[in-house]
């Protein structure tokens, strides 16, 4: 019995060895792919000394690919980052905006993306993978606590990792140089695919309904409320912009509710709404990669509107 005991105990420790040595190198494989191939800004980014921005933009994929930061400085002679993440309301969008400021000063302008899919906390596809190398940050391990992760995840090695053993072997061949996923490179965070125009998944939705509700979370309201005291509090002078949508989608999206929020709180804090939903140009399919995004030359076009009426704004 002595004998098997000892057995156990040596397997169980050399496989916590195992997983203590081998948990760093598969988190710093994972930093390099998501480094390599960055269509938004990365963690290590938003960790970084490096943001000096006058102004930032956040926000889901719509932020990400809609407003361009070279365009907007050009013409306001400023510094500008988007700090959009693709897919996420605004739970996710606030915890991008935390890391960013645990390293950087506040911006003057903070552009908010405002839309009918953004007042929720999180949804449960959010790339959570990309916060394993960085569980050692406080904020990122009380903050994704809430979101599902255990505390098996925070402190076992490798348990994280569970289940998931292609992006293990995704982050061992990023270790050695070997990327498996395509090059992709963001412009101070602001990414567009820029692919043609489909507009073959939103008339399969309209084929089902007439209407798309919009989705109101009280938890996540309460949290934009309170950030966006916390800008006004700091100085900072935040901005609602809505950004264009494809007229066919437009005009089935059910957003009152959304914009009840959006228009109370921008009221009690004096905060301009910019609302470029149905743009001149909402309805020519020229300006689309789908009915939910904009191509780049959407995306020029916008953000010069944009600009031109920060700009009269005197902001």
């Amino acid at each position: 019995m002595k004998k098997f005991l000892i057995h156990i105990g040596c397997w169980f420790a050399a496989l916590t060895i195992t997983c203590v040595a081998l948990n760093p190198l598969i988190d710093n494989g994972l930093r390099k792919m998501n480094n390599y191939s960055k269509s938004q800004m990365t963690i290590e980014e938003l960790l970084s000394d490096t943001i000096h921005a006058d102004i930032i933009i956040m926000g889901n994929s719509r932020a990400l690919c809609s407003y361009d930061p070279i365009i907007l400085d050009s013409i306001l002679h400023t510094k500008s980052y988007n700090i959009g993440v693709s897919g996420q309301p605004f739970g996710i969008s606030y915890l991008r905006y935390q890391l960013f400021r645990q390293h950087n000063e506040s911006p003057r302008i903070l552009i908010i993306n405002i839309d009918n899919n953004d007042l929720e906390m999180y949804n449960s596809d959010f790339g959570r993978e990309q916060y394993y190398p960085y569980f050692s940050n406080p904020f990122i391990r009380n903050y994704l606590s809430s979101l599902g992760f255990s505390w098996w995840d925070m402190h076992l090695p490798l348990y994280k990792y569970k289940g998931d053993y292609k992006l293990v072997g995704y982050s061992l061949l990023s270790l050695v140089g070997m990327h498996p996923l395509p090059y992709a490179q963001h412009i101070r965070g602001y990414y567009n695919g820029n692919t043609p125009f489909d507009i073959s998944e939103l008339r399969a939705e309209l084929r089902k309904t007439d209407s798309f509700p919009t989705s109101v979370e009280p938890e996540a309201v309460e949290l934009f409320a309170q950030f966006v005291q916390q800008q006004v509090h700091e100085g900072v002078q935040p901005v609602f912009v809505y950004a264009p949508q494809y007229e066919l989608l437009r005009t089935h999206v059910q957003r009152d509710k959304c914009m009840q929020v959006y228009d109370s709180i921008a009221a009690l804090y004096a905060i301009p709404i910019l609302d470029y939903s149905a743009i001149e140009w909402s309805n020519d399919s020229a300006y689309f990669y789908n009915a939910n995004h904009v191509n780049q030359r959407g995306a020029e076009l916008f953000t010069i509107s944009l600009v031109h009426d920060m700009d009269s704004l005197k902001l």
